[in-house]
């Protein structure tokens, strides 16, 4: 996952370029307005708001009702190896930077470097 940032100012949401050339989908406008992408392979998330639940979606089963299931923003897929409530990311207005927050247990790769379950990583810009 590689990520790029806008520091909001005041809470408001700022515009995000779409510059990757790997970023394929039908046409679109040059600018979403949005604090932050997520870049994957096969897709690109733009937060809109200023916390993100990354997992995988389990599936429904008929006893669970669905507010007892884990619901998250960005589906990762099936991969047991994912958590269903993998990772969060948040604002930090105290220091006005995003971070990633890793809640499960198998921990995550963030920008080349191994973190482990606790770790609060600050995402830098790109």
């Amino acid at each position: 996952m590689t990520s790029r940032t806008a520091s909001p100012p005041d809470s408001q949401r700022v515009s995000a370029l779409i510059d990757d050339p790997s970023f394929n989908t039908e046409p679109i406008s040059d600018k979403i307005s949005a604090y932050y992408s997520l870049v994957f392979p096969n897709f690109t998330y733009f937060l809109q708001t200023l916390n993100v639940t990354i997992g995988r979606r389990c599936i429904p089963t008929s006893t669970a009702s669905s507010s007892e299931q884990t619901q998250v923003d960005v589906d990762l897929g099936p991969l047991k190896s994912v958590s269903r409530l993998h990772a969060r990311i948040e604002y930090e207005e105290e220091e006005e930077r995003f971070v990633l927050v890793v809640l499960g247990r198998n921990g995550a790769w963030v920008d080349g470097a191994w973190c482990g379950k606790g770790n609060k990583v600050p995402l830098g810009e790109r």
